[in-house]
């Protein structure tokens, strides 16, 4: 699904009604109904509702929300303040009004859409705060009014706090961000049939991952006459003494994804624990008790090396441990340009410690960073810090394209940067997956994918999309997002 610029979105509505001569009044009235349909959804009996209404497409898809609402039997108060400029009386009845609320009413916002281009003041912004101050359940139309679509916050201007917002065949990029999930809160986006058309814009820079896309990169079926070798071997350098659960959880996803066969190295202290919780590997033991620092042979006859290799889960940062990533690094740069490489965790922080090591990532590298570990990697590479989420991910855009990687930048909406674009927002998981081990199991998925075949970037945006799919069936089986632990995203694989 394209994320595109509000700019374009202005483009598309037009071309659409010039092409198909449907028009603008046909779409505001399949906006407000697809909006009511959402929301009666939510909201099953009727009650009270305060529509406010403003300038713009937003004030006339709110003016026919609160059309439709009447209809269906809800007590609908609407305040309707498109014109340009209201009287000063105007928004003083406005807060006498708010004053004599009743408890319990919902609001619904169209008081600005996503074409907004400075910041809510003045009058507006008493609106706004007259809004918020009513501590109750707001639905937004489109988006938060006072939210730019394509950016962060306007600095000194007042936004709506809205409990969720149904927005119409396109998300907005703001919506993506943790900064502005008080603004937006749950968001859905409301079909209005003016999806499966080429437009006459140029390709969106993000995309939201979706399920048709996924479904089309991974294969339901294999041949009856295969066997392990035609799904790779993948290589896991992972463990030391007291994390080899990470490295653990990272070999059970890889194998669970479907690698035909895994070698895990792990330091001397971790045999036991790695032949008793994964029999199904092999290992690769280091001659170091507490950490790796031996480079792995190449497996198999005639030393055939590995399909892909995966480095970082619990791996810590020892002095050996960075020259044995080094050693890892220069080897596949100079002598096995085909095997495909994915770092996380302490992978990526010895590189973020270590500049010189960032020459060495192969292209096509795929890296797993949280937030943290990003923002250390982009000081590594001469960057600023990120003030926020949006600013973290054009940084994570810009590194993938210059130094030809693919990075997962790992939390909500995981955002998938690629070398060409584009770059892709993931839907699916939810805040059960908050806790220890999640990322190592990410990291299993897609060393599990890139040892079948698959290309980094498809690798990255399938993994990142399966990974939280099971977490989100894990969730649906515990029924309790708190008692989820990481193994559950493995078992619903």
């Amino acid at each position: 699904m394209h994320i595109y610029p509000a700019k374009d979105i202005r483009t598309i509505d037009r071309w659409y009604m010039q092409t198909t001569g449907v028009t603008e009044q046909v779409l505001i009235d399949r906006a407000a109904g697809a909006f009511v349909q959402a929301f009666v959804r939510e909201e099953e009996v009727p009650g009270k509702v305060l529509v406010v209404a403003g300038p713009g497409n937003n004030g006339a898809d709110a003016l026919s929300i609160a059309r439709l609402l009447r209809e269906k039997g809800w007590k609908t108060d609407l305040w309707d303040f498109s014109g340009e400029n209201f009287p000063e009386e105007k928004a003083g009845a406005w807060t006498g009004y708010l004053a004599d609320l009743p408890p319990g009413i919902i609001v619904i916002d169209g008081l600005f859409g996503s074409g907004l281009t400075r910041p809510v003041t003045g009058s507006y912004a008493r609106i706004v705060e007259g809004i918020n101050s009513l501590k109750t359940r707001v639905y937004a139309v489109d988006i938060p009014s006072g939210l730019p679509g394509d950016r962060m916050t306007f600095p000194g201007g007042a936004i709506v706090c809205a409990s969720a917002t149904f927005t119409f065949q396109f998300p907005k990029l703001s919506f993506f961000f943790a900064e502005n999930y008080p603004y937006v809160g749950h968001w859905e986006v409301l079909d209005i049939g003016m999806g499966g058309i080429q437009y006459p814009v140029p390709g969106a820079l993000f995309r939201m991952t979706e399920e048709s896309y996924v479904s089309a990169l991974f294969p339901r079926k294999r041949h009856p006459f295969s066997h392990k070798n035609d799904y790779g071997h993948a290589l896991l350098i992972a463990g030391s003494k007291g994390k080899m659960g990470a490295a653990i959880l990272a070999a059970r996803a890889c194998l669970r994804m479907g690698a035909g066969l895994l070698t895990v190295h792990v330091p001397s202290c971790g045999e036991t624990a790695m032949y008793t919780a994964l029999p199904e590997a092999m290992l690769s033991l280091d001659s170091r008790s507490g950490h790796a620092g031996d480079m792995p042979v190449a497996p198999g006859p005639g030393n055939k090396f590995y399909s892909a290799i995966g480095a970082g889960p619990g791996l810590g940062k020892d002095p050996d441990t960075v020259r044995l990533l080094e050693q890892l690094l220069d080897l596949l740069q100079k002598e096995q340009p085909s095997c495909r490489l994915v770092l996380d965790a302490d992978a990526i922080n010895i590189v973020s410690g270590h500049p010189r090591l960032l020459s060495l990532i192969p292209p096509g590298t795929v890296l797993t960073p949280h937030p943290g570990e990003f923002d250390r990697l982009a000081r590594a590479c001469g960057e600023t810090q990120a003030g926020s989420g949006h600013e973290r991910a054009m940084q994570a855009v810009g590194m993938a394209r210059e130094r030809k990687l693919v990075i997962v930048l790992k939390g909500r909406f995981s955002l998938t940067a690629t070398p060409d674009g584009p770059h892709w927002f993931n839907p699916t998981g939810n805040p059960g997956m908050a806790t220890a081990g999640s990322g190592d199991v990410l990291t299993g998925v897609i060393l599990g994918l890139l040892a079948q075949g698959y290309e980094p970037a498809g690798a990255a945006v399938l993994g990142a999309y399966l990974h939280g799919l099971a977490g989100d069936k894990a969730v649906g089986v515990s029924s309790v997002g708190y008692s989820f632990i990481a193994g559950d995203i493995i078992k619903n694989l």
